[in-house]
């Protein structure tokens, strides 16, 4: 109890990730890499993200020196809309209320990217708490390491070595274009299109993605769990959805790893894919990545990691605020 009462003493730094339905919290000492009493509250539950990080902080007698903020969200300014959540708040003012004295403000797969870190390593010591290796592969030393995956929106990020220490490679490639490729998929981009002119991966490449597909193929939405569990107990029509799903995410993983020079290999992340891993192998998703012209061998043979830590973004969140590539960023709430 001593030892606690000192490190709260010392301040702590509370590391937040923000998601569509969810917000996960956690704290650690500026001075430890541990991340201490991580819990998982329904975004539905709070009016506002400051009301859940006051109840868990007082749940934790926490003094808060600087909070580590990672949202599903474009990073422009202090403004905050998470994506396919009604929260709309102000880091800064937000961190204010905490009272906190610092505040990083990061995108939730820049988070998601630095946790990936051990990965960068010429031979990556599998954690099975962490990942799972879902195809070997040749590692190229020193390349980028491609961070993605379907969610409550689409995230992708890059990871690369420096003599800094891990750097991210920031983005919205979940908002490209969406880019069919067979006759299923063209079906969807035209109905798509058709409600909102330009078409991003994201609007098919997620939870939401997926109840999308499955509406306009059978004429009835279904909640994306509930599509995800008829798939998994062999519904045909869900099948198809998750394969489709799937194929499409397959073409933003080939893209994006060609766009990076993803050497080091692919990290699939988001909250969907663990959850219908069962589903992966026979979805066409493998066979869709490596049909890709001249660049197939190369995305044939990268190794594929999936990452199934729910607190993956806290320790990442946690990794950013220490890295000195995002120092210029940490912002003062007095001054």
């Amino acid at each position: 109890m001593a030892q606690r009462s000192e490190e709260l003493a010392a301040m702590s730094q509370v590391l937040v990730d923000i998601g569509g339905t969810s917000i996960r919290i956690g704290w650690q000492s500026k001075k430890a890499e541990d991340i201490r009493d991580a819990v998982t509250y329904a975004c539905r539950d709070f009016a506002k993200p400051v009301d859940a990080l006051r109840q868990y902080c007082d749940q934790n007698q926490l003094k808060v020196n600087s909070v580590v903020l990672a949202v599903a969200a474009e990073i422009s300014g202090l403004e905050v809309d998470i994506t396919n959540n009604p929260w709309i708040f102000n880091a800064r003012e937000l961190a204010q209320e905490l009272g906190a004295n610092e505040y990083l403000l990061i995108n939730d797969f820049t988070a998601q990217a630095f946790s990936n870190s051990a990965l960068l390593s010429p031979k990556p010591i599998i954690n099975p708490k962490l990942h799972i290796l879902l195809r070997k592969g040749v590692q190229s030393a020193g390349s980028p390491l491609l961070v993605t995956g379907p969610g409550t929106g689409l995230g992708v990020a890059a990871l690369l070595p420096s003599n800094l220490g891990p750097m991210v490679i920031e983005g919205e490639g979940g908002h490209v274009s969406f880019a069919p490729r067979d006759e299923g998929e063209r079906n969807i981009l035209a109905v798509l299109e058709a409600e909102f002119g330009h078409v991003s991966a994201e609007r098919v490449v997620s939870g939401p993605g997926l109840e999308t597909i499955y509406k306009i193929k059978n004429g009835v939405r279904l909640a994306a769990p509930e599509i995800g569990d008829g798939a998994l107990a062999g519904d045909n029509k869900c099948l198809k959805a998750v394969n489709l799903m799937f194929k499409s995410f397959a073409t933003v993983v080939a893209n994006a790893a060609l766009s990076f020079g993803a050497g080091s290999g692919i990290v699939i992340a988001g909250g969907v894919t663990p959850r219908l891993r069962g589903l992966l192998d026979q979805s066409g998703f493998y066979e869709r990545l490596g049909d890709h012209g001249r660049r197939s061998a190369f995305l044939s043979n990268l190794p594929i990691y999936l990452a199934i830590d729910p607190f993956a973004g806290l320790k990442g969140a946690g990794h950013a605020a220490r890295s000195a590539q995002l120092s210029h960023r940490i912002g003062k709430t007095i001054g």
